[in-house]
């Protein structure tokens, strides 16, 4: 017991100084998940902060530039532009120069004085569906904001009082980057596939297959350095998403580190396996992105919902240990939730991680003795 304990000591203080050592294994291993997420969060970025209108005020009554008041008092929306026909407002949306065209008609603020409804048209680009989808939104709010000023109601018939919970404003970007972190922390979990393959193309492998270090003593050694290397970078991503993008962490610090733990372990243990068939690093990035990367963008209910139409898709999403840390990273940011509360998400990738170790140290194994 002694002597394996020593082994697996031996090995981690040499994947550290291996790390220690290679900028590029440090980069990949702590700095890359805050530079990723960082990428990540500007381009999946959904909200629109601020559009440019153009206005075509075909009634210049005092109700129509109150009305205009209204839509821009935030400065979210700005009036850029003012159309003087038709024409010009296709040419500004042609050539982009707005974002949405609004058009009040004749008769506007008589139809308002008389307690009328009044057509008002949105023209908008729709070449971007979100942005034009958050727009035309927008422009609804306010125009409720509007009516209702003026008349005591927002003309409908009876009164919705809504309110949303852990995202008040209902901001993409928060529910986005907790998501993300568990894209960019396959990064650190790559690295291993990448020092086991490193190792084969320098003949490191085979000096440490004359050495009496065991294949489990082995893994074990990796799996303790490359993750305690992958919970510094998680905290450092974690220090942007609070700090530069201002999401809210609700949550315990401390579970949300032992949770990521165990998306690590999952995670490392199918790079383990795929460290073991492959004997070149470029091979093996890109069959880590392939299998773990990529997938993970489309179905882990990150971008888009689970697709529960089939037993197929449903099988592909859940054996995607992302699918159950976005849930962990969510729940534990946003709503400040338990283990006891994660706990399905939190076993299933303890048995994922558990299932790829052992299969790992089999092959092992008989290559390591």
């Amino acid at each position: 017991m002694w002597n394996s304990l020593r082994r697996v000591a031996a090995m981690i203080i040499k994947e550290y100084k291996h790390i220690w050592f290679d900028s590029g294994f440090l980069f990949l291993t702590v700095f890359s998940p805050a530079v990723l997420l960082t990428l990540l969060t500007y381009v999946f970025s959904f909200n629109v902060q601020e559009a440019d209108l153009a206005i075509l005020n075909q009634d210049q009554s005092p109700q129509s530039f109150e009305y205009i008041r209204t839509l821009t008092a935030d400065g979210d929306l700005t009036e850029k532009l003012v159309a003087q026909n038709y024409a010009e407002v296709q040419e500004f949306i042609r050539a982009s120069r707005v974002d949405a065209v609004l058009i009040i008609p004749p008769g506007f603020g008589r139809d308002l004085a008389a307690g009328n409804r009044t057509p008002v048209s949105l023209i908008v680009d729709g070449t971007d569906p979100s942005t034009a989808g958050q727009i035309a939104n927008s422009i609804e709010q306010r125009t409720v904001v509007y009516t209702h000023s003026l008349t005591g109601n927002a003309y409908i018939p009876f009164d919705v009082r809504m309110r949303v919970w852990f995202n008040p404003n209902l901001e993409s970007q928060y529910s986005m980057v907790p998501g993300l972190m568990a894209l960019v922390l396959i990064l650190p979990a790559m690295a291993v596939a990448l020092g086991m393959t490193r190792e084969k193309e320098t003949g490191t492998f085979e000096t440490l297959s004359s050495t009496p270090i065991r294949g489990g003593e082995y893994l074990i050694g990796k799996l303790v350095v490359y993750l305690s290397m992958g919970l510094i970078g998680t905290l450092l991503a974690l220090g942007i998403a609070v700090f530069w993008f201002k999401v809210p962490f609700r949550g315990s610090l401390l579970i949300y580190l032992l949770l990521t733990a165990d998306y690590l372990f999952a995670s490392m243990g199918v790079c383990l396996i795929v460290g073991h068939f492959v004997s070149s690093q470029r091979t093996a990035t890109s069959i880590v992105l392939l299998l773990l990367f990529i997938p993970s963008f489309f179905q882990t209910g990150l971008s888009f919902p689970i697709d529960r139409s089939s037993i197929g898709s449903l099988i592909s999403s859940y054996s995607l240990p992302a699918t159950y840390f976005v849930v962990i990273s969510r729940g534990v940011a946003l709503k400040g939730l338990s283990v006891s509360a994660l706990l399905p998400e939190s076993l299933a990738l303890f048995g994922m991680g558990l299932i790829a170790l052992v299969v790992s140290t089999a092959l092992f194994s008989k290559k390591v003795q």
